[in-house]
């Protein structure tokens, strides 16, 4: 580079020659340089672009999901959720239930994440179906369908489930809680989960 072109450079450089520079040979260069380099580089869509085939498919996409939603929305009545309406499966039998036994207390039973007291609609050998009459806690479902297989309610607090039947259950992990956390609904146990949920 001759003494004219270095002269017309520092002329119109906005970097005065009082600022000190640093060696490209340095570490702290060498580092500037390494995240540079390794810095992937995004190229950016021509905002003018023609819209393509692309553009067509994804709004098609976009309106058929709408139509979908609308007409589920439409055939749920009145804007309800469809999810809401879904039954909650829970199992009412284990591989250990007495690993699980504590004594029943109510500060014990506010512990428990979910809990409700409903009635037994259906027993069809191990399946249970119970409408729900109440949600004290962790949960909105109308209907809950229990895995109940026969034999349980010779456990420590197993429940002989009964058509036409009320009961209070209290679940953990989808797994109904036996050892006098669970049971038919009597006005004592109705009180302890008055008192342990608030309600």
């Amino acid at each position: 580079m001759n003494d004219e072109i270095r002269d017309r450079l520092a002329r119109i450089d906005p970097m005065h020659s009082g600022v000190p520079t640093e060696d490209v040979a340095s570490k702290s260069s060498r580092e500037l340089l390494e995240g540079i380099m390794s810095t992937p580089t995004i190229e950016r869509e021509e905002r003018n672009r023609p819209l393509g085939r692309s553009w067509v498919f994804a709004s098609a996409a976009a309106l058929a999901l709408i139509v979908a939603v609308g007409g589920a929305i439409a055939l749920s009545g009145n804007g309800e959720d469809p999810a809401a309406a879904a039954p909650l499966v829970l199992t009412a039998g284990g591989e250990d239930q007495m690993a699980m036994c504590i004594q029943f207390s109510v500060e014990e039973l506010a512990k428990m994440p979910m809990a409700f007291e409903g009635t037994v609609t259906a027993v069809d050998g191990s399946d249970v179906t119970l409408s729900v009459d109440h949600w004290f806690k962790g949960g909105d479902a109308e209907t809950v369908l229990l895995d109940a297989p026969q034999g349980l309610e010779a456990l420590i607090g197993g429940i002989p489930f009964e058509s036409g039947e009320q009961y209070l259950i209290t679940a953990y992990d989808g797994q109904v809680n036996y050892c006098g956390f669970s049971g038919p609904s009597t006005p004592e146990f109705r009180a302890s989960f008055a008192e342990a949920f608030g309600d």
